[in-house]
């Protein structure tokens, strides 16, 4: 990774680590700038770096785009819910596309569907029960799906980083889901946004990395 490159997953990590604290101390206004600049650092992380094959840095940044309206959907002073679900559902399909362009299973594809079936048994499961009877139950069913789906897709790009972040990816949005479905737990969101952050920083990254 390059100069500029370096400098960024930097400035990434450090907006990270700030929106971690902010969400930890409830500090909202802090949150509200520090969490869509990670996405932004990303992004231009994504656009810096030399991805193999470059054909999938389109699909990524698209990925990540939603990812950043997501983020500002889901701040708890917009609390826009079924906006965030969608560009997140938007984002997992762009991510398919990236991971069915770096397709190279190996090893890693049988821990990606480990992986999925047991946070689907964990947590799709639960949530889906819990949202039957709701307007939403088709939306999160959905993207459940969807997202059992990246979780598989990304291992199969047989890059390990890969792997860790679509399956850190399931275990952020099943945390998040139960939170907010099933049954709330104390400082839930501080473990949310570092896996998610984890998640998103790992399959930037991977797109250097060989199979």
């Amino acid at each position: 990774m390059d100069g500029p490159s370096g400098a960024l997953l930097i400035v990434a990590a450090m907006t990270m680590v700030t929106d971690w604290w902010a969400v930890w101390s409830d500090r909202p206004a802090v949150e509200q700038a520090a969490k869509p600049a990670v996405m932004v650092a990303l992004i231009a992380l994504a656009l810096t770096i030399d991805a193999e094959p470059s054909s999938v840095v389109p699909w990524i940044v698209a990925a990540l785009a939603c990812g950043l309206v997501g983020d500002v959907a889901l701040l708890p002073t917009v609390d826009r819910f079924i906006v965030g679900l969608g560009a997140f559902l938007v984002g997992h399909l762009a991510y398919l596309v990236a991971f069915i362009i770096m397709w190279e299973p190996n090893a890693w594809l049988i821990a990606g569907v480990v992986g999925a079936t047991a946070l689907l048994t964990a947590f799709g499961i639960p949530i889906i029960r819990s949202v039957r009877t709701s307007r939403l139950a088709g939306p999160v069913v959905v993207y459940i799906a969807v997202s059992a789906a990246v979780m598989v897709t990304g291992s199969g790009t047989g890059r390990w980083l890969a792997a860790v972040g679509v399956l850190a990816f399931g275990l952020s949005d099943g945390l998040l889901g139960h939170d907010r479905f099933v049954a709330p737990r104390p400082q839930g969101r501080v473990g949310v946004h570092v896996l998610y952050h984890v998640a998103q920083c790992a399959l930037v990254i991977s797109t250097t990395m060989p199979s």
